[in-house]
């Protein structure tokens, strides 16, 4: 028995192993929220989405593993990470009513402080995981230059069942990250109030 999960495990790295010396790209994708209702007095606010990404390594999103653990080749973003973000915020806003001007002086600043996803060999006896690190911080910034609003928003989604590597199953968690992040951000009532109050 205990043979047969011993080799079960050699199994499951060998297949998680693939191609980890062939770096690969992934375009990243959104997934909007769902039965979003307009919110009152959106239509009176224009909004300017700023985001900027702080990592040391922009384009870099995770690595590839070797079957003993040491990473190897990169996966990279197709396009740079602080856009990507930035059209899901104005997405979102746009959903609920707001206008989206990147002339306005209320602005939202996002700061991308870490996204990056991480490969687990070994999840069940034959899959992996792959489970992604985020930190986004968001400010809202009225007419006046005031900070209206400021949090820091950290998630670590997980997608399970990886049955090799590649850009899609690693790139998977920065996605959920995305999504998990502005669900939480668009939930906040501070965050939509500092929006309406904004403008004044």
């Amino acid at each position: 028995m205990k043979l047969l999960k011993l080799l079960g495990v050699f199994a499951a790295l060998a297949l998680l192993h693939g191609c980890a010396a062939i770096p690969e790209s992934h375009k990243l994708t959104y997934e909007p929220q769902v039965d979003v209702a307009a919110v009152d007095g959106a239509s009176e606010v224009s909004v300017n989405v700023v985001v900027a990404d702080g990592r040391e390594d922009q384009r870099r999103i995770s690595h590839k593993r070797h079957g003993w653990g040491f990473p190897m080749a990169s996966i990279h973003s197709e396009e740079p990470v602080e856009n990507v973000l930035k059209a899901a915020i104005e997405q979102e806003l746009l959903a609920r009513g707001f206008e989206i001007d990147g002339d306005s002086p209320v602005i939202i600043q996002g700061d991308i402080l870490e996204l990056y996803s991480n490969l687990h060999l070994i999840d069940t006896l034959l899959t992996g995981k792959t489970v992604g690190k985020s930190t986004i911080q968001v400010d809202v910034m009225s007419v006046a230059n005031e900070r209206l609003f400021s949090r820091d928003i950290s998630v670590k989604p997980e997608h399970k069942g990886v049955m090799y590597q590649s850009a899609s199953n690693l790139a998977r968690p920065i996605e959920m990250a995305i999504e998990e992040t502005l669900d939480e951000l668009f939930n906040d009532p501070l965050f939509i109030e500092a929006l309406l109050s904004a403008q004044r």
